[in-house]
């Protein structure tokens, strides 16, 4: 009976120091991640290129309201430019137009993430529009790390659908994400507020 007892014990234990090596050193596959009670916003990106850059802007409905730059000069781009480099981009009804410096991670210095993809959402609840970036890590692993300067991150041009927003102020919010086997980190911060109409 005893030696039963302690064969059961030390399998448990045995088990239990697997599960925990495993926590430790195994990387989850990476997914989505999406709020509680939000549903998937509709998204089209314009990116920087090589010859135009996004430059931080309020958040608005109105499209000329973004700025972008020139990379060949400080000029400021124009109603053409834009036409040029970017046919798609019209000025469209119930649309939130942003920029953003995508899932980036260790750019103003410190620990690198290299982010393993984003999902936005919008939740009715809160008013809140939600860029998730997310990234599957073991809770153990070697951190790499960025000194000295560190070029800024060009920034996307994010055409959000309104449809299903109500009038009124929400917040923009990001989301890091990084996922463990057992126990996430998560890390939500407010990039910006926006009114819509």
């Amino acid at each position: 009976m005893k030696r039963r007892r302690r064969a059961v014990l030390l399998g448990v234990g045995a088990a239990l120091v697997v599960f925990l090596l495993a926590d430790a050193f195994v990387e989850p596959p990476a997914h989505e991640v999406h709020s509680p009670g939000g549903t998937p916003a509709k998204v089209t990106f314009f990116e920087s290129n090589s010859t135009v850059a996004w430059v931080q802007s309020q958040p608005s409905q109105s499209l000329a309201d973004m700025q972008c730059r020139l990379i060949t000069g400080a000029t400021k781009c124009d109603a053409r430019t834009l036409a040029a480099f970017f046919p798609n981009l019209v000025q469209t009804p119930q649309t939130l137009y942003l920029t953003w410096p995508h899932c980036v991670g260790g750019w103003g210095g410190g620990e690198v993430i290299n982010w393993q993809g984003y999902s936005i959402d919008y939740v009715p609840s809160t008013r809140k529009l939600v860029i998730h970036c997310y990234r599957a890590k073991p809770w153990l692993y070697t951190h790499e790390y960025v000194y000295g300067v560190v070029a800024l991150p060009r920034y996307v041009l994010a055409a959000v659908s309104t449809s299903g927003m109500t009038s009124g102020t929400i917040t923009i919010d990001e989301d890091d994400h990084i996922e463990h086997l057992v126990g996430d980190q998560t890390d939500e911060y407010q990039l910006a507020t926006a009114t819509i109409s």
